[in-house]
Parts: structure tokens; sequence; C-alpha cells
């Protein structure tokens, strides 16, 4: 079980970032009251010693398990007809009981599912509303436990710049008045000036989704590493400066919450030897429409690097945060990917890559001929 602070007066607190006082508490916690269809499952796959249940029970992660709950919860699944016991070999002088399933058990075991899947399918339901706000902690949670693989969202060619407008609006702490605002080294904000900013890992995600022959998938990976340089002027990024970026992505931590299709990425892409991609940005050139800018640059997949060119949003907020997001169309094969397949299942070689980064300035101006 974990506890959450949740602070007052809508502070944002990020890992690795600054905290607020607590003012409220909640329990995050797995689901509950499925101990016994658990139990009836365990014995409907093996005849088990109660012990062993304890274990098992363990490992399907549905809270807290321990012995007597788990010998009270048998003890009714057998007065109810549900389980049958019988004792075991001895073992050192001791006789063990057994537990397997019986007939009413299995019909009343499947009646649970019925309920478990009505369940799962209200908590997908959640998760695709949730990945529909386009927020950034939505978006870091799509490549922490692969929301969109599970939540089944579909996969549409979306254009790039709506795409941008959506995660735009959610780049933490930017507002109008903000703009306007005076850099000051008093509010921990760098001046005037070229300055370098560092990616914050747990805060930098990129997504990957794609079209397969099972319907849409996605891969996603935060820990993101590298720098960014930008010119700044009355507390934004100037429009007229040449910015230099260099990103790093790991490999092997892209997820798509199923271990084959994660297992054949790799193998594609072959990560014990590329175990990193890289995006070198060279040129920008801004749009003219709030924040807007084309880069261009350079990526290196599976060894091959490629031109790319692309429509982003930076946002500086007043804290003196640095937040870069943007989509692009890539195709595998330009990399000398071939699309991945397992079995009857194929993914098809055009991906939309979702990039999301935020950097902290590390205190230093920079030379603007460095």
């Amino acid at each position: 079980m974990v506890r959450l602070a949740v602070p007052p007066g809508g502070d944002t607190v990020t890992a690795g970032r600054r905290t607020a006082p607590q003012a409220a508490h909640f329990d995050l916690a797995p689901p509950r009251h499925f101990l016994l269809p658990a139990v009836l499952l365990l014995v409907a796959e093996a005849p088990s010693h109660g012990y062993q249940l304890v274990k098992a029970l363990e490992g399907l992660h549905f809270g807290p398990v321990d012995r007597p709950s788990v010998y009270r919860a048998l003890a009714q699944l057998e007065g109810d007809g549900l389980v049958e016991a019988w004792s075991d070999a001895p073992v050192a002088g001791s006789m063990r009981r057994v537990y397997g399933l019986t007939a009413d058990g299995g019909r009343v075991l499947r009646a649970w599912m019925g309920v478990i899947k009505e369940q799962r399918d209200a908590l997908d339901g959640v998760l695709r509303r949730y990945a529909a706000t386009g927020s950034v902690d939505a978006l870091l949670a799509e490549a922490e436990s692969g929301l969109v693989a599970v939540g089944g969202t579909a996969w549409s060619p979306v254009s790039a710049t709506a795409e941008v407008d959506r995660r735009a609006r959610a780049i933490n702490g930017r507002t109008d008045a903000a703009r306007g605002a005076p850099t000051t080294a008093a509010v921990g904000r760098p001046l005037d000036g070229r300055h370098r900013f560092h990616l914050v890992p747990e805060r930098s995600v990129v997504l990957v989704e794609a079209r397969s022959t099972v319907g849409p998938i996605s891969f996603g990976a935060m820990g993101l590493t590298g720098t960014v340089e930008v010119d700044l002027v009355g507390g934004a990024v100037s429009a007229g400066s040449c910015p230099s970026a260099l990103v790093e992505i790991p490999v092997s931590a892209l997820r798509s919450g199923n271990r084959l299709y994660d297992a054949e990425l790799l193998r594609r892409i072959d990560a014990a030897r590329f175990p990193r991609v890289t995006l070198d940005l060279q040129r920008s050139t801004p749009l003219g429409v709030g924040d807007r800018y084309r880069l261009e640059g350079a990526t290196t997949v599976h060894g091959v690097t490629r031109p790319v060119t692309g429509t982003v949003v930076v946002e500086l907020d007043p804290a003196g945060t640095l937040g870069v997001s943007g989509d692009q169309v890539f195709d595998i094969r330009d990399f000398g990917i071939e699309s991945p397949t397992v079995l009857m299942f194929r993914i098809y070689p055009d991906v939309t890559v979702h990039l999301h980064v935020e950097a902290e300035w590390d205190g230093q101006g920079e030379e603007a001929s460095r």
C-alpha cells in the first residue's frame, strides 16, 4: 500500500522536484475482495496445500495476504462445497491437507470470472478517459504501464499540429500571465542569455503508437536523458535564436505491456548492439504562432541515421523548467528495421512518435559562441 500526500493550493509535486506541505492523505491500494475467486482459480489450476496458496496469492497482487486469512477462506469455501480437501502423505510425522476444486466450485468460479470481466471493462474505460485527457502525466502513465495497450485506444492518423496543440496545453505551469513575467535570479529562473537545460528523466517520455494486425498497440519509455541549449529573452525562448539539443532514449525501456511484443521489438532493433535512440537538433525556425517551432535535425535508430523535421511547442514555466512537446510519423523501414512479427501478429511499419521532455536549468549561462 502506498500513501500519497495531496498538496494544498494546487501546487504540483513531481518526482525529484519541489514538494509542498501535506494537507490530505489517501491510500493507493490494489483491488480488494477477490480472495475467494483467487483461491478458486489457484486450486482449479492444480490441487494445493494451504501454504502453497499463500505464496501464489501474493503473486496475484491483490493486496496483503497472510496465512490466517487464506485458511479462513479455505474453510469457508469447503463449508460451501466449492472446494474439497484430503490428506496428503505425511511429512516429518505430520499430515498435510490438499485442496481441490469441486464441480460446484467450477461453476461459481465461472460466475466470478464474469464479474471480474465486468470490473476490468469498467477500469479500462477509466484508463481510456484518463489517456484522453492528453495531460503530461497521462502520457507518462502510458509509458509506465502501457495504458494505451490496456485501454485499447484506437490509432488514427491525427495531424501533427493537432497533437502538438494538445500536448502543449498540458505543459505544467505555463500561463498567459507568466509570459510577461521578468526573468530574475531571485525566483530561480535563468536571466536573459544562452543557457543549458538538462532533461529530467522521470518527466521525459516517448510514446510510439503503431497499427498491427490485432489492433492498435503502443510502446512507451521514460528515462530520457540529454541537454537543450536555448537563448532566453524577456522570460521566453528567443524566436531568433539557434537552439541545440541532444536527446537519448533507452531502447530497453520501451514497454507495451506484452512481453512477447516487447521481446520481438528489442530483437528487431538489436537493442544489445544499439541500446539508444538519439535525436540531434541542428536547426530551428519559429512558425510565428505562439511558441511553435519547426525543427530540423537527425535521428539515429538501429545504427542508421536519417534526417528528420517536425513541429514542436517550446514552453518555459515560471519555475524555469523548459518543456518541449511534439509528434512525428516515421517508417521504421527507413532505419533498416523489419516489421516485428509474433506468429500471426504483425506491426505495420508506419508509427507515430509522441515526445515530451522537461528540462531544468543547470544554473549557469552558456556563451552563445560556444
